[in-house]
């Protein structure tokens, strides 16, 4: 259970983002979300007013939600035709600015708010809660930690798990396997529309540089292609790179790490191409602190890529190449800040990144690196740490 304190802390931070945002409230049903300001995750409501009191409106199951939130208003909603009399109860009147959350919330439940609640504006408050959930708790960074120690973990193992004719499909279950014994809760999540979240993938040799619709210089061919994303059957064979891309997972927080390896010596060119994404990683890292903007991160890493000749392969190839070299991590895989340009706002004690340069090279696969940082008060913390090394097994 989440420490009433903690919760206490988030919903404050929030009240004060709305009021600075001109909302006078917010009504909250994305599963994240309620799970963030509420320490449960049940099919509910809440109301978060920019001042007084929240109050969280059960659909399913009132029992858990009461069990497992510290919050002291907890109550039935039978109907959604209740919903203008609960904002009124927390004193949220006809005229009032009601955000929702815009950026996931489908549009057929938009048009049934707004039928409901004919006598209220309704806003976005999507940025603001987003924004608050980018700057993490000292509590948030220790399930973090956790998390980053299963992936820690399965690293180690994966040398061991490579051999000449094994699929990597069957790769990756071994390493799903070993993520699960670490402790890895077994659900991730993922924001963005239309895409997916697994543990991570294993791709090895040209499955590694296959494109995809995932918002990541990594996809991958997948099972099949109604899922088009993963590891298919691709037998290992001698000098595949095999990149391993991670998420841990622990009390809803989640930890991203990327490591390369290889089945046998890997091609000079694709050795040289991981040492200079290790390289762009160093450079990069003196820069992780307060006040650097997210956008600086991204011009830095792509300009060293193009002064090693590599920019043609950095974060994709061709028309699959993507625009970011990071993205920020918690609950969800894609959180704030995200790296990459047009986002310059300052980065802030708090804030959790995933740095992943990777290069990726048509028909043979790709290499790279991730590590996570927290952002400290003056400079960050790497909170992944599996040996950097490339190993060949």
């Amino acid at each position: 259970m989440i420490a009433a304190e903690e919760i206490e802390g988030r919903l404050a931070r929030f009240q004060a983002a709305l009021a600075a945002g001109g909302l006078d409230a917010a009504v909250i049903v994305e599963s994240t979300d309620l799970a963030y300001l509420t320490g449960t995750n049940q099919q509910a409501h809440l109301i978060v007013p920019a001042s007084g009191r929240a109050r969280l409106l059960v659909r399913r199951t009132l029992e858990r939600a009461r069990q497992e939130s510290p919050l002291e208003l907890i109550e039935p909603l039978g109907s959604l035709s209740g919903l203008p009399a609960a904002l009124a109860g927390c004193g949220v009147d006809d005229g009032a600015q009601v955000g929702l959350e815009l950026d996931v919330l489908p549009a057929a439940r938009y048009l049934g708010y707004q039928r409901r609640l004919p006598g209220y504006r309704l806003g976005d408050c999507s940025q603001a809660l987003r924004s608050v959930r980018a700057v993490k708790t000292g509590w948030e960074l220790e399930q973090m930690r956790t998390a980053a120690e299963q992936v820690r973990v399965a690293a180690e193992r994966v040398p061991s798990l490579l051999r000449a004719g094994v699929s990597e499909a069957a790769v990756q279950a071994d390493v799903e396997r070993v993520l699960r014994g670490a402790g890895h809760q077994g659900q991730l999540r993922f924001r963005g529309f239309n895409q997916e979240m697994h543990y991570g993938q294993v791709l090895c040799g040209p499955s590694g540089a296959v494109p995809g619709y995932s918002d990541s210089p990594l996809c991958g061919p997948g099972p099949n292609p109604v899922l088009g994303k993963g590891p298919d059957d691709h037998v290992l064979a001698a000098g595949d790179p095999v990149i391993v891309d991670l998420v841990g997972g622990h009390q809803g927080y989640l930890a991203d790490q990327t490591r390369t390896f290889a089945l046998g010596p890997l091609a000079a060119d694709l050795r040289a191409a991981y040492d200079r994404a290790v390289e762009i990683v160093r450079a990069v890292e003196p820069e992780i602190r307060p006040g650097t903007a997210p956008s600086a991160l991204f011009e830095l890493a792509e300009q060293l890529a193009e002064r090693a000749g590599l920019g043609e392969h950095f974060m994709g190839h061709g028309a699959g190449r993507i625009r970011f070299l990071g993205h920020g991590v918690g609950m969800e895989i894609d959180e704030l800040p995200v790296l990459a340009p047009g986002f310059d706002e300052p980065m802030v004690e708090g804030n959790v990144i995933a740095v992943e340069p990777k290069f990726v090279f048509p028909g043979r696969g790709a290499v790279g690196i991730e590590n996570m940082y927290a952002v400290t008060a003056d400079g960050f913390e790497t909170i992944t740490t599996a040996a950097e090394e490339l190993i060949e097994s």
